[in-house]
């Protein structure tokens, strides 16, 4: 009795196109899912119980405050200024009083931009403490 034997069958070959597909997928997927830019944080402290304390206490103002409105106009202790003039009237106050803090106090429906604008030309005019309210 004679037994043939055949040969061995060659294994079907795994094809690397779907593999490289699916990889390519993925790097595609994780580059639109990742952040690039780095984002910069702003320390602020909230206007609290403290400040009215030492307000009523002092005679003079430990803060001043800047209102930014809804139009871009924005204001010291209630005297109006342009953004533009900002810095300089902060640097000004910073003069006189090196201790200087400043509480900004957004408007209704003023945009979030324009108060990190104004907030960052606070802390460019020198200003150490900058709240908001």
């Amino acid at each position: 009795m004679r037994l043939d034997r055949q040969a061995p069958r060659a294994g079907r070959a795994v094809g690397l196109t779907p593999l490289i597909d699916v990889v390519f997928i993925l790097l595609l997927f994780f580059l639109l899912a990742s952040h690039f830019h780095q984002w910069r944080a702003l320390q602020l402290d909230t206007a609290s119980a403290e400040l009215d304390a030492e307000r009523s206490a002092d005679a003079e103002p430990p803060a001043l405050l800047v209102r930014v409105h809804a139009d871009g106009a924005v204001d010291i202790n209630g005297e109006p200024l342009s953004p533009a003039q900002l810095p300089a009237a902060l640097a000004d106050w910073r003069d006189r009083r090196p201790e200087l803090a400043v509480v900004v106090a957004p408007g209704a429906d003023v945009r979030l931009q324009a108060l990190v604008g104004i907030m960052d030309a606070v802390v460019a005019a020198g200003v150490a403490t900058v709240r908001l309210q």
